[in-house]
């Protein structure tokens, strides 16, 4: 097990997936309630092949260590945690490319991410499946999946924020739907707004204006959660970005399928060389 402390004391467990023989490092983020167990397939086949170390960080909020499950302390702590830890790792691996990917509302804190002096510190970006914003075109309009989690109190909160009261960013705004015998008991289901409004950037279209290095986004066409057809649109007028939308996949198939995997390590290899 590993941990990385920040300035206020709190403790953050990450996994490692070391690679033998590469000096690239990836951190992958993960989604809106699941910690970086799930990411293991991906983080796996990644390291084994020596294509990169992979660091998967639970976010503060999340996994068995967090005291606190579902809340932060203020909308984009995120960002200063991850700045801290990323801080470190560029002192003990100075020779190294960083590759920063997210899955899900982990590629939505990726665009966050996008717009701070962090995104000077990768050289690739990998977007899997990405949440862009609760209001982008990617959200179904129907009543289902991501939509359906998202609590109606959301708006009014929103609109308290939009004048500065934020007394209310405690409150639930996001509840997961997933079945109770579904669950591994180790997810977030609830969601305060302060922790749903650091997983998704405030203005997507100037985060995605933002990505000015080589970046990777890949969906499977079945995703059930986002409108993977709308991806392409979105990112279309920025020529940092290669979209790939793959068939007879869905949301979390992308971190597994073996020809979507084959995909994302072939992508980081060619592209790494080239930076």
């Amino acid at each position: 097990m590993h941990f990385y402390t920040t300035n206020d004391g709190y403790r953050h467990f990450y996994q490692k997936y070391p690679a033998k023989s590469s000096n690239n490092i990836m951190i992958l983020l993960h989604g809106i309630s699941e910690n970086h167990r799930y990411l293991a397939p991906l983080a796996s086949y990644i390291a084994k092949r020596n294509i990169a170390t992979v660091l998967t960080p639970d976010l503060r909020g999340y996994g068995e260590f967090c005291p606190k499950k579902g809340d932060v302390d203020y909308i984009g702590q995120h960002e200063d945690d991850l700045k801290q830890f990323i801080t470190q790792l560029k002192k003990d691996y100075q020779e190294s490319r960083f590759i920063l990917a997210g899955h899900s509302a982990g590629g939505g804190s990726l665009l966050r991410l996008s717009e701070t002096d962090l995104a000077e510190t990768f050289d690739l970006f990998i977007l899997l499946a990405p949440l862009i914003h609760y209001g982008a075109p990617t959200i179904p309009k129907e009543n289902t999946g991501f939509r359906r989690a998202i609590r109606n109190n959301l708006s009014s909160i929103l609109a308290l924020n939009d004048q500065n009261i934020t007394k209310l960013n405690d409150r639930i705004v996001f509840e997961n739907q997933k079945p109770e015998n579904l669950r591994h008991g180790s997810e977030t289901i609830s969601l305060s707004f302060r922790l749903f409004a650091s997983r998704y950037p405030v203005h997507y279209l100037n985060a995605i204006e933002n990505l000015t290095k080589p970046t990777l986004l890949i969906a499977g066409k079945e995703d059930e959660q986002f409108v993977a057809s709308a991806y392409e649109p979105l990112f279309q007028d920025n020529p940092h970005v290669d979209v790939m939308i793959l068939e007879d996949i869905d949301h979390d198939g992308i971190l597994s399928d073996r020809h979507a995997l084959s995909i994302i390590g072939q992508w980081i290899q060619n592209t790494i060389i080239e930076v």
